[in-house]
Protein backbone atom coordinates (compact mmCIF):
# COMPACT_ATOMS: atom_id res chain seq x y z
CA UNK A 1 0.00 0.00 0.00
CA UNK A 2 2.87 2.43 1.11
CA UNK A 3 4.93 1.79 -2.38
CA UNK A 4 1.51 2.30 -4.66
CA UNK A 5 1.03 5.49 -2.85
CA UNK A 6 4.35 6.53 -3.27
CA UNK A 7 3.78 5.77 -7.34
CA UNK A 8 0.49 7.35 -7.24
CA UNK A 9 2.70 10.86 -5.34
CA UNK A 10 5.14 10.53 -8.17
CA UNK A 11 3.08 10.49 -10.72
CA UNK A 12 1.23 13.69 -9.70
CA UNK A 13 4.21 15.34 -9.64
CA UNK A 14 5.46 14.30 -12.77
CA UNK A 15 1.52 15.27 -13.89
CA UNK A 16 2.22 19.15 -12.82
CA UNK A 17 5.71 19.18 -14.25
CA UNK A 18 4.36 18.63 -17.05
CA UNK A 19 1.43 21.19 -17.08
CA UNK A 20 4.58 23.59 -15.97
CA UNK A 21 6.83 22.61 -18.59
CA UNK A 22 3.92 23.40 -21.28
CA UNK A 23 2.55 26.18 -19.48
CA UNK A 24 6.00 28.09 -19.67
CA UNK A 25 6.22 27.14 -23.27
CA UNK A 26 2.99 28.44 -24.07
CA UNK A 27 3.32 31.80 -22.09
CA UNK A 28 5.07 33.32 -24.11
CA UNK A 29 8.60 31.99 -23.13
CA UNK A 30 10.59 33.29 -20.51
CA UNK A 31 13.99 34.88 -21.80
CA UNK A 32 16.65 37.24 -20.09
CA UNK A 33 19.84 38.32 -21.22
CA UNK A 34 21.63 37.36 -18.34
CA UNK A 35 20.91 36.33 -14.88
CA UNK A 36 18.84 34.32 -12.71
CA UNK A 37 14.88 33.70 -13.61
CA UNK A 38 12.41 33.24 -11.27
CA UNK A 39 8.88 32.34 -12.06
CA UNK A 40 5.90 33.26 -9.57
CA UNK A 41 2.46 31.77 -9.89
CA UNK A 42 -1.20 33.23 -8.57
CA UNK A 43 -4.62 33.25 -9.13
CA UNK A 44 -5.66 36.81 -9.46
CA UNK A 45 -7.22 38.36 -12.38
CA UNK A 46 -5.25 39.41 -14.81
CA UNK A 47 -5.53 43.55 -15.38
CA UNK A 48 -7.13 43.42 -11.69
CA UNK A 49 -5.46 46.15 -9.31
CA UNK A 50 -4.54 43.64 -7.05
CA UNK A 51 -2.72 41.08 -10.24
CA UNK A 52 -0.95 44.76 -11.12
CA UNK A 53 -0.22 45.37 -7.72
CA UNK A 54 1.89 41.90 -7.21
CA UNK A 55 3.49 42.56 -10.91
CA UNK A 56 5.22 45.46 -8.99
CA UNK A 57 7.97 42.72 -7.77
CA UNK A 58 9.42 42.52 -11.53
CA UNK A 59 10.13 46.21 -11.52
CA UNK A 60 11.88 45.91 -8.25
CA UNK A 61 13.90 42.89 -8.80
CA UNK A 62 14.87 44.41 -12.10
CA UNK A 63 15.76 47.55 -10.58
CA UNK A 64 18.21 45.93 -8.39
CA UNK A 65 20.97 45.35 -11.05
CA UNK A 66 23.55 43.72 -8.56
CA UNK A 67 20.97 40.93 -7.89
CA UNK A 68 21.08 40.14 -11.49
CA UNK A 69 17.67 38.43 -11.21
CA UNK A 70 14.47 39.03 -12.88
CA UNK A 71 10.64 37.59 -12.23
CA UNK A 72 8.44 36.12 -14.37
CA UNK A 73 4.76 35.98 -13.76
CA UNK A 74 2.29 33.27 -14.36
CA UNK A 75 -1.40 35.06 -13.73
CA UNK A 76 -5.06 34.22 -13.46
CA UNK A 77 -4.85 30.36 -12.37
CA UNK A 78 -2.71 29.51 -15.45
CA UNK A 79 -0.75 26.89 -13.42
CA UNK A 80 -4.03 25.49 -11.42
CA UNK A 81 -5.32 26.53 -8.15
CA UNK A 82 -3.62 27.64 -5.19
CA UNK A 83 -3.07 24.23 -3.55
CA UNK A 84 -1.72 23.07 -6.88
CA UNK A 85 0.96 26.03 -7.20
CA UNK A 86 1.93 25.16 -3.38
CA UNK A 87 2.65 21.37 -4.24
CA UNK A 88 4.66 22.98 -7.20
CA UNK A 89 6.74 25.12 -4.79
CA UNK A 90 7.21 22.01 -2.74
CA UNK A 91 8.52 19.97 -5.17
CA UNK A 92 10.84 22.67 -6.56
CA UNK A 93 9.30 22.85 -9.59
CA UNK A 94 7.66 26.28 -9.36
CA UNK A 95 9.94 28.58 -8.00
CA UNK A 96 7.53 31.35 -5.84
CA UNK A 97 3.79 31.55 -5.61
CA UNK A 98 1.02 33.84 -4.14
CA UNK A 99 -1.34 32.02 -2.00
CA UNK A 100 -4.02 32.92 0.57
CA UNK A 101 -3.17 31.53 4.23
CA UNK A 102 -6.46 29.63 4.66
CA UNK A 103 -5.17 27.64 1.59
CA UNK A 104 -1.32 27.35 3.49
CA UNK A 105 -3.59 25.82 6.52
CA UNK A 106 -3.99 22.73 4.39
CA UNK A 107 -0.08 22.02 4.57
CA UNK A 108 0.92 23.67 7.86
CA UNK A 109 -2.05 23.92 10.79
CA UNK A 110 -0.60 26.70 12.68
CA UNK A 111 -1.51 28.97 9.28
CA UNK A 112 -4.99 28.38 9.65
CA UNK A 113 -5.04 30.73 13.04
CA UNK A 114 -5.34 34.04 10.03
CA UNK A 115 -8.86 32.12 9.56
CA UNK A 116 -10.11 32.48 13.60
CA UNK A 117 -12.58 35.31 12.57
CA UNK A 118 -12.02 38.32 15.49
CA UNK A 119 -8.37 37.35 15.75
CA UNK A 120 -7.65 41.32 15.32
CA UNK A 121 -9.75 43.85 16.41
CA UNK A 122 -9.27 46.35 13.83
CA UNK A 123 -6.96 47.28 10.85
CA UNK A 124 -4.60 48.77 12.19
CA UNK A 125 -3.98 45.79 15.10
CA UNK A 126 -3.40 43.76 11.35
CA UNK A 127 -1.27 45.46 9.81
CA UNK A 128 1.02 46.23 13.30
CA UNK A 129 1.30 42.28 14.05
CA UNK A 130 1.55 40.90 10.35
CA UNK A 131 4.73 43.85 10.47
CA UNK A 132 6.20 43.25 14.18
CA UNK A 133 5.43 39.93 15.43
CA UNK A 134 8.19 37.46 15.96
CA UNK A 135 5.83 34.66 15.82
CA UNK A 136 4.68 35.23 12.77
CA UNK A 137 7.80 35.72 11.54
CA UNK A 138 8.50 31.93 13.21
CA UNK A 139 6.25 30.46 11.41
CA UNK A 140 7.11 31.63 8.02
CA UNK A 141 10.13 30.54 8.06
CA UNK A 142 9.08 26.64 9.98
CA UNK A 143 8.22 25.10 6.57
CA UNK A 144 11.56 25.27 5.57
CA UNK A 145 12.19 21.37 5.40
CA UNK A 146 8.52 20.67 3.73
CA UNK A 147 9.95 22.35 0.98
CA UNK A 148 9.17 26.33 0.86
CA UNK A 149 9.17 29.14 3.43
CA UNK A 150 6.98 32.27 3.27
CA UNK A 151 9.29 35.20 2.26
CA UNK A 152 6.38 37.93 2.23
CA UNK A 153 2.76 38.88 2.57
CA UNK A 154 0.21 41.42 1.24
CA UNK A 155 -2.31 42.66 3.54
CA UNK A 156 -5.67 41.95 2.11
CA UNK A 157 -8.09 43.19 3.93
CA UNK A 158 -11.63 42.36 5.81
CA UNK A 159 -13.71 39.87 4.79
CA UNK A 160 -17.79 40.68 5.49
CA UNK A 161 -20.93 39.09 5.49
CA UNK A 162 -23.56 39.46 2.22
CA UNK A 163 -26.95 38.47 1.32
CA UNK A 164 -29.64 38.14 -1.13
CA UNK A 165 -31.56 39.41 1.44
CA UNK A 166 -31.63 42.85 2.28
CA UNK A 167 -30.94 42.99 6.33
CA UNK A 168 -27.71 43.78 8.34
CA UNK A 169 -25.74 40.90 9.89
CA UNK A 170 -25.98 41.56 13.25
CA UNK A 171 -26.00 38.66 15.42
CA UNK A 172 -25.89 34.74 14.86
CA UNK A 173 -30.19 35.23 14.65
CA UNK A 174 -29.81 37.07 11.46
CA UNK A 175 -28.05 34.17 9.54
CA UNK A 176 -30.34 31.29 11.21
CA UNK A 177 -31.46 28.92 8.32
CA UNK A 178 -29.63 31.06 5.76
CA UNK A 179 -26.83 28.52 3.83
CA UNK A 180 -23.63 30.58 3.28
CA UNK A 181 -20.55 29.87 1.18
CA UNK A 182 -17.17 28.86 2.98
CA UNK A 183 -14.06 28.99 2.17
CA UNK A 184 -13.49 24.71 2.05
CA UNK A 185 -11.31 24.71 5.15
CA UNK A 186 -13.06 23.68 8.89
CA UNK A 187 -12.85 26.88 10.79
CA UNK A 188 -14.50 28.88 8.24
CA UNK A 189 -17.07 26.28 8.25
CA UNK A 190 -17.01 26.36 11.96
CA UNK A 191 -16.80 30.19 11.95
CA UNK A 192 -19.91 30.60 9.68
CA UNK A 193 -22.07 28.06 12.27
CA UNK A 194 -20.96 29.82 15.02
CA UNK A 195 -22.28 32.94 13.70
CA UNK A 196 -25.70 31.29 12.77
CA UNK A 197 -25.48 30.11 9.27
CA UNK A 198 -25.15 26.78 7.50
CA UNK A 199 -21.66 26.87 5.37
CA UNK A 200 -21.77 25.20 2.00
CA UNK A 201 -17.82 24.77 1.12
CA UNK A 202 -17.32 25.89 -2.58
CA UNK A 203 -14.64 27.11 -4.50
CA UNK A 204 -14.88 31.39 -5.33
CA UNK A 205 -15.51 30.54 -8.57
CA UNK A 206 -18.26 28.82 -7.88
CA UNK A 207 -20.25 31.26 -5.69
CA UNK A 208 -21.15 33.58 -8.64
CA UNK A 209 -23.61 30.58 -10.25
CA UNK A 210 -24.47 29.43 -6.50
CA UNK A 211 -26.11 33.19 -5.58
CA UNK A 212 -27.92 32.64 -8.76
CA UNK A 213 -28.69 29.17 -8.51
CA UNK A 214 -30.31 29.30 -4.95
CA UNK A 215 -27.83 27.05 -4.04
CA UNK A 216 -26.77 29.60 -1.56
CA UNK A 217 -28.01 33.00 0.46
CA UNK A 218 -24.80 34.73 1.21
CA UNK A 219 -21.07 35.01 1.26
CA UNK A 220 -18.77 36.83 3.16
CA UNK A 221 -15.40 38.37 1.45
CA UNK A 222 -13.71 41.42 0.64
CA UNK A 223 -15.53 44.08 -1.12
CA UNK A 224 -14.16 43.14 -4.33
CA UNK A 225 -15.96 40.17 -4.71
CA UNK A 226 -18.96 42.59 -5.28
CA UNK A 227 -17.49 44.01 -8.35
CA UNK A 228 -14.32 42.03 -9.74
CA UNK A 229 -16.44 38.61 -9.15
CA UNK A 230 -20.06 40.28 -10.13
CA UNK A 231 -21.96 39.47 -6.57
CA UNK A 232 -23.27 43.23 -7.07
CA UNK A 233 -25.78 42.27 -9.50
CA UNK A 234 -27.10 38.94 -7.07
CA UNK A 235 -26.87 40.90 -3.57
CA UNK A 236 -29.12 43.48 -1.59
CA UNK A 237 -27.00 43.70 1.41
CA UNK A 238 -23.08 44.01 2.28
CA UNK A 239 -22.23 44.13 6.30
CA UNK A 240 -18.86 45.60 7.33
CA UNK A 241 -18.75 42.34 10.05
CA UNK A 242 -14.96 42.43 9.67
CA UNK A 243 -14.75 39.09 10.69
CA UNK A 244 -11.65 38.19 9.59
CA UNK A 245 -8.49 39.69 8.00
CA UNK A 246 -6.67 36.97 5.93
CA UNK A 247 -2.89 37.81 4.67
CA UNK A 248 -2.14 36.19 1.20
CA UNK A 249 1.33 34.77 1.36
CA UNK A 250 4.61 34.94 -1.19
CA UNK A 251 6.30 31.61 -0.70
CA UNK A 252 9.45 30.21 -2.26
CA UNK A 253 10.49 26.77 -2.54
CA UNK A 254 13.16 26.01 -0.21
CA UNK A 255 15.38 24.61 -3.19
CA UNK A 256 15.22 28.36 -5.06
CA UNK A 257 15.93 30.29 -1.70
CA UNK A 258 19.19 27.92 -0.74
CA UNK A 259 20.69 28.52 -4.49
CA UNK A 260 19.77 32.30 -4.51
CA UNK A 261 23.14 34.60 -3.79
CA UNK A 262 22.80 36.43 -0.16
CA UNK A 263 21.88 39.64 -2.44
CA UNK A 264 19.19 37.52 -4.63
CA UNK A 265 17.91 36.92 -1.29
CA UNK A 266 17.80 40.47 0.33
CA UNK A 267 16.41 41.27 -3.69
CA UNK A 268 13.40 39.35 -2.77
CA UNK A 269 12.72 40.39 0.65
CA UNK A 270 12.94 43.79 0.22
CA UNK A 271 11.24 43.87 -2.85
CA UNK A 272 7.93 42.31 -1.49
CA UNK A 273 7.98 44.40 1.55
CA UNK A 274 7.99 47.65 -0.48
CA UNK A 275 5.23 45.34 -2.61
CA UNK A 276 3.14 44.90 0.64
CA UNK A 277 3.51 48.79 1.28
CA UNK A 278 2.29 49.89 -1.99
CA UNK A 279 -0.61 47.74 -1.45
CA UNK A 280 -1.60 48.96 1.75
CA UNK A 281 -1.17 52.48 0.22
CA UNK A 282 -3.92 51.58 -2.36
CA UNK A 283 -6.52 49.26 -0.53
CA UNK A 284 -8.40 51.57 1.23
CA UNK A 285 -9.07 53.50 -2.05
CA UNK A 286 -9.93 50.26 -3.96
CA UNK A 287 -12.90 49.10 -1.49
CA UNK A 288 -13.92 52.40 -1.51
CA UNK A 289 -14.43 52.56 -4.91
CA UNK A 290 -15.61 48.80 -4.78
CA UNK A 291 -18.15 49.55 -2.38
CA UNK A 292 -19.74 52.84 -4.59
CA UNK A 293 -19.86 50.53 -7.41
CA UNK A 294 -22.35 48.46 -5.47
CA UNK A 295 -24.01 50.53 -4.05
CA UNK A 296 -24.67 52.35 -7.15
CA UNK A 297 -26.26 48.92 -8.21
CA UNK A 298 -28.84 48.56 -5.17
CA UNK A 299 -26.97 46.90 -3.11
CA UNK A 300 -27.39 48.84 0.44
CA UNK A 301 -24.30 49.12 2.99
CA UNK A 302 -24.03 48.17 6.60
CA UNK A 303 -21.40 49.85 8.29
CA UNK A 304 -20.34 50.63 12.17
CA UNK A 305 -22.29 47.67 13.39
CA UNK A 306 -22.40 45.92 17.24
CA UNK A 307 -20.08 43.41 16.82
CA UNK A 308 -20.29 42.04 20.33
CA UNK A 309 -22.69 39.51 19.83
CA UNK A 310 -20.66 38.03 16.60
CA UNK A 311 -17.47 38.04 18.63
CA UNK A 312 -18.91 36.45 21.70
CA UNK A 313 -20.22 33.24 19.45
CA UNK A 314 -16.96 32.52 17.68
CA UNK A 315 -14.26 32.44 20.95
CA UNK A 316 -14.54 28.40 21.39
CA UNK A 317 -12.74 28.71 17.94
CA UNK A 318 -9.96 31.06 19.37
CA UNK A 319 -10.12 28.40 22.22
CA UNK A 320 -9.87 25.56 20.74
CA UNK A 321 -6.46 26.77 18.56
CA UNK A 322 -4.45 28.07 21.29
CA UNK A 323 -5.49 24.90 23.38
CA UNK A 324 -3.86 22.57 20.41
CA UNK A 325 -0.28 23.11 21.96
CA UNK A 326 1.96 25.88 23.56
CA UNK A 327 3.46 26.79 20.03
CA UNK A 328 -0.22 27.29 19.03
CA UNK A 329 -0.27 29.53 21.78
CA UNK A 330 2.81 31.63 21.79
CA UNK A 331 1.50 32.53 17.82
CA UNK A 332 -1.78 33.61 19.46
CA UNK A 333 -0.51 35.38 22.32
CA UNK A 334 2.37 37.08 20.08
CA UNK A 335 -0.57 38.14 17.70
CA UNK A 336 -2.41 39.42 20.45
CA UNK A 337 0.05 41.52 21.71
CA UNK A 338 -0.72 44.13 19.15
CA UNK A 339 -4.09 44.39 19.38
CA UNK A 340 -5.36 48.32 19.90
CA UNK A 341 -5.78 48.93 23.15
Amino acid sequence: MKSYKKIVGILVVAALLLTVIVTFVRVSGVTADSGRVLRLAHNQSAGSEIAKSIAYISDLVEEDKDADMSVKIYESGVLGSEKDEIEMVKAGILDMAKVSANTLGQFNDKYSIFAIPYLFNSQEHYYRAMRESTEVQNLFQSTKEDGFIAIGYYANGARNFYLKEDKPVTDPSVLKGLKIRSMPNTTSMDMIEKMGGTPVPMAGSETYASLQQGIVDGAENTELALTVDGHEDLVSSYTYTEHQFTPDIYIISTKTWDSLTQEQKQCLLDGFKKTNENFVSLYNGMMDDAIAEAQSKGVHVYKNIDKTALIQAVQPIHKAFFEKGDDYKKLYDDIQKYADK
